[in-house]
């Protein structure tokens, strides 16, 4: 099964429920996506109509959303959009692709668009979902977040701020260590475990880039 294909988001949802990393590990700083929160705790503080790209299982909906006037999400997946309308009733969810025709309930418009480690397909919609004043935050893996920018730029809109970050962070156990390999998509190394593992594990580090965008 390919990593991250839709047969392979589908066993995610079906497994663990929730979309996170498979593996368990220990960081020696703050969660990476720390920024992100913080970023987007005072963007709502508003009430702000807050539409959320791949949304997954609706973790962030049950966590943020009673701070925005109202919350959407969508995600192409449909057993976490399932699980995410038990778990966050009082918001708003839909089953999307990013490629298809946009629903009604999707077209906003929006004040704030975010996206946790989700799809930047959202930023090709951002002129048909946003309103004239709305501010787009993001946050994903630093290997795939240097087209973020230029898509941004494309569609005209302004990036207020990035910022990246990285913390040195333990995969405990080889199996630990496999799990990740698998979720990247890479063959599991046994050579490569027996060299670098020390007491607490593997270490390696666990990065990511957050970017805020206004639309003028």
């Amino acid at each position: 099964m390919k990593p991250h294909s839709r047969e392979w988001y589908s066993k995610i949802a079906r497994e663990l429920g929730t979309y996170d990393h498979p593996w368990k590990r220990h960081t020696d700083g703050p969660d990476p996506e720390l920024i992100y929160d913080a970023l987007l705790s005072n963007l709502i503080a508003g009430g702000m109509w807050v539409l959320e790209a791949g949304c997954a299982d609706g973790k962030d909906a049950a966590r943020f959303g009673s701070y925005a006037a109202a919350w959407t999400g969508y995600d192409r997946e449909e057993e976490f959009i399932k699980i995410a309308r038990q778990k966050v009733p009082q918001a708003a969810f839909a089953v999307w692709d990013g490629k298809s025709e946009l629903s009604m309930m999707l077209r906003g418009p929006y004040d704030l668009v975010v996206s946790r480690r989700g799809p930047t397909s959202v930023i090709d919609h951002l002129p048909e979902v946003a309103a004239p004043e709305a501010r787009f935050l993001y946050v994903g893996p630093t290997l795939d977040s240097p087209r973020v920018p230029d898509k941004l730029s494309a569609i005209g809109w302004t990036i207020l701020g990035e910022w990246h970050t990285r913390v040195r962070t333990w995969l405990p156990t080889e199996e630990d260590d496999r799990a990740r390999s698998e979720f990247l998509g890479e063959d599991h190394d046994p050579e490569r475990w027996q060299a670098e593992s020390e007491v607490r594990g593997r270490m390696y580090w666990e990065e990511r880039q957050t970017i805020l965008a206004a639309a003028k």
